[in-house]
């Protein structure tokens, strides 16, 4: 086989390969590039106006230099291989910070190349080596609780002359949950008799057992009475460890507004997590028990931030 054969089927075998790897790739003018595009349509009716060889020249030099720009372009994002999304839950007034961690299988760098979406601000570029990895991060505005909705999401570059730029999709912002902002004055709400929950470690030998109130744990609760008496009951002991729980409830907040007594319920949910508490939430038409684990300090907040939304009344 000849050399020339060996080239022209090299040849091929580009040409049907980066349809193949771009084919969700999209090229769009830049806002340089519409000017560009403006300045080749200005050679081209001069150099037919007057004939003149050397506007000819320049107009077609600067097509040339159009089209090498489009195709390092492509080049320069094409094959780019995306992970999923990672991002945190925030509260209201913050920035959630999406990360994206992409690589170059390739065997160039890649250059001026970044995360976007419609609506929001630009992202700082970031240069790829060969073979290498880089975390791109889009920070999204939150300014109000709930949950931030899916937002569609490209990998862009207008390297390496600005006038056209590439974007390849990497799929949907994740929607991401937003908690009220923690404001309020009040303290933690004062321990009650008939108000507070169980203390939050046993001790000590059993003595009796009392009916099934709300907040008890499920480890007080005694199964062999249920399955006897069909009934709740609690098993008690005559000692105990830690403080007493507390119960976080709506109709303790003294605030003018929903958003301001969420942000209130929020600030005691954080004091009580942070001081080692245990602590129940009563919302209306939700009540969470009693609890101190780190995945109780998320629901916690979880029901706070969607309270009142359709997601919530739809759960």
């Amino acid at each position: 086989m000849s050399a020339d054969s060996v080239s022209m089927r090299s040849l091929l075998q580009m040409q049907l390969r980066w349809p193949l790897k771009g084919r969700r790739l999209r090229l769009r003018l830049a806002p340089a590039g519409w000017g560009f595009l403006g300045l080749i349509a200005c050679g081209f009716l001069l150099s037919i106006n007057f004939s003149n060889n050397l506007i000819f020249a320049m107009t077609f030099l600067l097509v040339a230099i159009a089209l090498v720009g489009w195709w390092f372009t492509r080049a320069n994002v094409a094959g780019l291989v995306a992970a999923d999304w990672r991002v945190e839950p925030v509260f209201a007034g913050q920035q959630a910070v999406c990360r994206l961690e992409v690589e170059n299988r390739g065997g160039q760098d890649r250059y001026g190349v970044r995360v976007g979406a419609r609506g929001l601000p630009p992202a700082g570029e970031a240069r790829l080596a060969a073979g290498g990895r880089a975390e791109l991060a889009l920070r999204r505005p939150a300014p109000t609780r709930g949950r931030l909705p899916h937002l569609a999401a490209t990998i862009r570059s207008a390297f390496p002359l600005g006038l056209f730029e590439a974007r390849l999709p990497v799929g949907d912002l994740p929607a991401i949950l937003v908690y009220p902002a923690p404001r309020g004055e009040q303290p933690l709400p004062e321990l009650q008799a008939n108000r507070n929950a169980h203390q939050w470690r046993e001790a000590g030998s059993y003595t009796d057992m009392r009916r099934y109130a709300p907040g008890d744990p499920l480890s007080r609760i005694s199964w062999k009475a249920l399955a006897r008496f069909d009934e709740l009951y609690t098993k008690e002991f005559d000692g105990a460890q830690g403080q007493a729980a507390l119960w976080l409830r709506w109709s303790d907040v003294r605030a003018a507004g929903v958003e301001d007594t969420l942000s209130q319920l929020c600030r005691w949910v954080l004091d009580a997590h942070r001081q080692g508490r245990e602590y129940g939430l009563e919302l209306p038409g939700t009540v969470l028990p009693p609890a101190a684990e780190e995945q109780h300090l998320r629901r916690c907040l979880e029901t706070l931030a969607l309270h009142g939304t359709e997601e919530r009344e739809g759960a």
